[in-house]
């Protein structure tokens, strides 16, 4: 109920109180008047910060168009609104305002590569495509120089060059793993390296012939390898000192080495090579000819704007309360922790705005209470959001939220991405999450609301990890995962099997409640050795497995804290369970208020010395399946054992059902049909999960054309198949589907 007064506050319009104009041709020295207004938003944020704030509400009006946003805003506890009188910036209705963080470059200049020199330089391909822009600002020069400097062409991401451009190559033989050090792990300073002096893994690559990288590696040694050199679970980036005889020395140590003799072969994606220039949307910076090199995406016209991200944070909010920033779109960071950051506020909240182009983070939201993110969009980030708050001394809720808001990647061909939910009482509802290469939705901690959001084409390209995850945190207690669609986890071929909703590495405590998973990954529910976890009222429909549990690892866990008790292994380490729990809730805090009366059945499986390593005290109930491969899966040392025969386990009330009860497969309609005899099911509102219009968000992509799109990509395809064999000349086709491309041209971003 509270959060919905606050967000009713920033919808409805406001009929008095002090107006403030900016407009990108006005003048800093005008009072800021409708007809006479700001140039720039400090100017503005002066304005405000003279008024009479919390006397009276205070809106700022932004006109459409560019503003340079290359200084950062710093609001402080002098912008203290009020319910009744908060303070406002919001776009002018209809306009599109964009504060773009980034350096634009003049293209006037930019021409198509015609001299034989250059096009030498260039894959054949390219000819006739790739166009030229001198840089002779030695500040520009400094910048585009450093490896992870990115930039946009009229608010479209550009991506490195790259090979391959979809996906990854292969590894064909590794003749040396190279140097080992684990951060956190590995006892002892990291190994010493230089590109002249390289302690790397050493490999060739499948079927690629690297005679021109090495070529370009003479004169231009910033190439960089990212991917999956040991594990499908662990994806890393390294600098590439040089290519010999046919092979890749890689620079500096990695966590495990690179690994060959895998089911699935070790993969890489090679960035920075002006050789591979080769597909619209790749840019390159040759540092000795002072040359960008780029492919347009689109058709250049007299106003295009190519912006390198090098801006610092655009807006930074601390101790403030009662404000709202609303459609506005803000790209181009570069530098600093965050392009937002809203650090110990109340009720502080962006609304109906966009948040892209950026390589720090999105949004940050840390301390204070009910401030968050309504109907935005966030995409082609590194990491789009983080929501922390709340005492895990007191069990306080912060009550921050995301709601609304649409999640992915479009053009970031090798952006991660990820949301980060800690602390206390967070709220993630009615979101759109996809087209993340990997895991991308981590929590941890303590009473967090998950409820209402879509999920689908998640990991795709990885082994293990889960679209919603949470590991290692046995204090982790009170979180809420309910009415969530997950859907099309398509898992790669032979690679290590993935979850849907993922509790890892003795995870304790959550509540998995009327979801409805469809071809969910391997296992839709899949936990990893925790205990105290609810399951129960869920669809599992067309997966591989529905819900997963193990006792493989209790013995050796137990056996370990002796170890890391003695220091024989390192402490801290995520197995040295009982003293990182004992670090968050005190030492055999489960026995200790608040812990004690909030969360009881903590402290029964904590105080059980052997059997807390365990999977106890799990419930498993009136769910229901169909045409799943396997309802349940429970392994133990000896192998599998039925659920039902797992003493610790409830399971009760689990039901069969055939998919006619269901309105509309194809289009990915779980709604329930009447008349479906006497079959009770769950009660799922399954019409309500998802993005919904609002004041902000004025139309929303239709849920029954980009369901039905990605229903018949993958019509024919389980989402794992145990007999599918991983083929490095066909996976990169099979795997990658951008459904941030189908959805945005479905009407998904409309501001």
């Amino acid at each position: 109920m509270k959060l919905s007064l606050f967000i009713l506050m920033f919808i409805c319009p406001l009929v008095s109180g002090r107006e403030l104009y900016l407009s990108p041709s006005g003048l800093d020295e005008n009072p800021g008047t409708k007809y006479e207004p700001f140039r720039t938003l400090q100017a503005v944020v002066e304005a405000v910060r003279s008024s009479e704030i919390g006397k009276e509400p205070i809106t700022v009006w932004v006109e459409g168009g560019h503003y340079p946003a290359r200084q950062t805003i710093s609001l402080d506890r002098d912008f203290t609104g009020t319910r009744e009188n908060p303070i406002r910036f919001r776009a002018m209705e209809g306009e599109a305002p964009v504060f773009d963080a980034g350096l634009s470059l003049n293209l006037s200049q930019a021409e198509i590569v015609r001299s034989e020199d250059e096009l030498a330089k260039l894959h054949p391909i390219a000819r006739g495509q790739v166009r030229s822009l001198p840089i002779s600002d030695p500040e520009v020069r400094g910048a585009l120089g450093k490896y992870g400097v990115r930039c946009s062409l009229d608010g479209r991401m550009l991506t490195i060059a790259s090979y391959p451009n979809v996906g990854f190559g292969h590894i064909a033989r590794v003749a040396d793993k190279g140097a080992i050090y684990a951060q956190g792990r590995t006892l002892g300073p990291p190994p010493r390296w230089s590109l002249d002096k390289p302690i790397g893994g050493k490999f060739t690559l499948l079927d690629k012939d690297l005679s021109a990288w090495q070529r370009e590696l003479e004169f231009n040694k910033v190439a960089k390898v990212t991917g999956y050199l040991s594990h499908d679970w662990y994806r890393e980036t390294h600098p590439i000192a040089a290519i010999s005889d046919g092979h890749i020395q890689l620079a500096d140590s990695s966590r495990y080495g690179v690994l060959g003799n895998t089911k699935v072969p070790r993969r890489v994606r090679v960035t920075n090579l002006l050789c591979e220039l080769d597909r619209p949307g790749e840019f390159f910076f040759d540092s000795e000819a002072s040359l960008l090199y780029f492919i347009p995406p689109q058709k250049l016209s007299p106003d295009s704007r190519l912006s390198l991200w090098l801006g610092s944070p655009i807006l930074t909010v601390a101790d403030a309360s009662w404000l709202s920033f609303e459609g506005l779109t803000l790209e181009g960071t570069g530098q600093g922790e965050a392009m937002v950051s809203i650090a110990n506020c109340q009720h502080v909240v962006l609304a109906g705005s966009t948040i892209r182009n950026s390589s720090r983070p999105g949004v940050i939201i840390e301390g204070g209470n009910s401030c968050g993110l309504l109907s935005c969009d966030l995409y082609d980030l590194p990491h789009h959001l983080t929501l922390s708050g709340g005492s895990l001394e007191t069990l306080e809720p912060s009550e921050h939220f995301a709601k609304n808001n649409h999640f992915t990647q479009i053009e970031a061909a090798d952006y991660y991405g990820k949301i980060s939910i800690r602390g206390v009482g967070q709220i993630f509802r009615n979101n759109l999450v996809h087209n993340f290469p990997g895991q991308v939705m981590v929590f941890g901690d303590c009473d967090h609301l998950i409820e209402r959001n879509e999920l689908f084409n998640i990991g795709f390209e990885e082994g293990d990890g889960g679209a919603i995850y949470s590991g290692a945190s046995r204090w982790s207690w009170g979180n809420i995962i309910r009415h969530n669609f997950i859907h099309h986890l398509m898992c790669l071929p032979e690679a290590h099997p993935r979850g849907g909703i993922y509790p890892d590495d003795g995870d304790q405590g959550e509540t998995i409640e009327e979801n409805v998973f469809y071809k969910a990954a391997h296992r839709a529910v899949l936990i990893n050795g925790g205990a105290g976890h609810r399951v129960r009222g869920n669809l599992f429909l067309k997966g591989y497995i529905g819900i997963y549990n193990t006792e493989n690892y209790a013995e050796r866990t137990y056996k370990n804290i002796a170890r890391y008790d003695s220091g024989e292994l390192k402490r801290g380490d995520k197995g040295d369970v009982i003293w990182r729990t004992e670090q968050v809730v005190g030492k055999e805090g489960w026995n200790r208020e608040p812990w004690i009366s909030r969360f009881p059945l903590f402290a029964k499986i904590m105080n059980q010395k052997r059997m807390r390593f365990y999977p106890i005290e799990c419930e498993f109930v009136d769910n229901r399946f169909s045409e799943n491969r396997k309802n349940f899966e429970y392994l133990t040392r000896g192998g599998e054992k039925k659920i039902s025969e797992v003493p610790f386990i409830r399971s009760g009330g689990n039901e069969d059902v055939p998919m006619s009860v269901f309105m509309n497969e194809s289009n990915l309609d779980f709604r329930y049909r009447g008349g479906a005899g006497q079959i009770t099911m769950p009660f799922i509102p399954f019409q309500e999960i998802g993005l919904f219009t609002d004041g902000f968000r004025k139309a929303v992509p239709r849920k029954d054309l980009y369901r039905r799109a990605i229903y018949t990509e993958f019509k024919n395809r389980p989402s794992f198949d145990p007999k599918a064999r991983y083929d490095p000349k066909t996976v990169n086709k099979s795997i990658y589907f951008n459904t941030g491309i189908l959805v945005r041209d479905m009407g998904g971003f409309l501001r």
